[in-house]
This record gives C-alpha cells, sequence and structure tokens, in this order.
C-alpha cells in the first residue's frame, strides 16, 4: 500500500474510523467517536494500524453493548409483566 494521507485516509474511512490532521499530528477515531477513544499519533504508519486494529474491536464492542440492551429490556420487561 501507499503511506500516504489520502491512502491511508481512504482505507481507515472503509473500515469505519475518521483520521484527521494537524500538523504532524494524526487523530483517529470511530466516525462520531468521543475523545475518549480518539488515538493520537506522528507516525502515519502506526495510525493505520491503530485504525485497522480499532474497527476489528468495534465489532465486538458493538455485538457487546447490543447483548447488555437486550438483556437489560428483558429484565425490565420482566418485572413489568
Amino acid at each position: 500500500m501507499d503511506m500516504t494521507y489520502k491512502a491511508v485516509q481512504d482505507v481507515l474511512r472503509k473500515a469505519g474510523v475518521v483520521i484527521s490532521k494537524k500538523g504532524e499530528l494524526h487523530r483517529i477515531n470511530f466516525f462520531s467517536g468521543l475523545e475518549n477513544t480518539a488515538y493520537y499519533t506522528t507516525s502515519l504508519q502506526e495510525a493505520r494500524d491503530r485504525g485497522l486494529a480499532m474497527a476489528k474491536g468495534a465489532g465486538r464492542l458493538r455485538a457487546s453493548a447490543f447483548a447488555k440492551s437486550a438483556d437489560t429490556g428483558r429484565r425490565t420487561s420482566a418485572r413489568v409483566g
């Protein structure tokens, strides 16, 4: 892969991660991610690697959050009914 900012940006965007740059500092995060999930680095290679790792972990996080939400909903409806 050509290691340009644009190439890394395209790869991460397809994975669901956004990258921005201010000076030499790259910021990666999930789309609509909060500051506590952001990662900063000056290395474009590290930004790409971390961004792809974040994207892989996001599937597990989303599934876990959904399971907790579904579980909470069952307990709530069990109390009501």
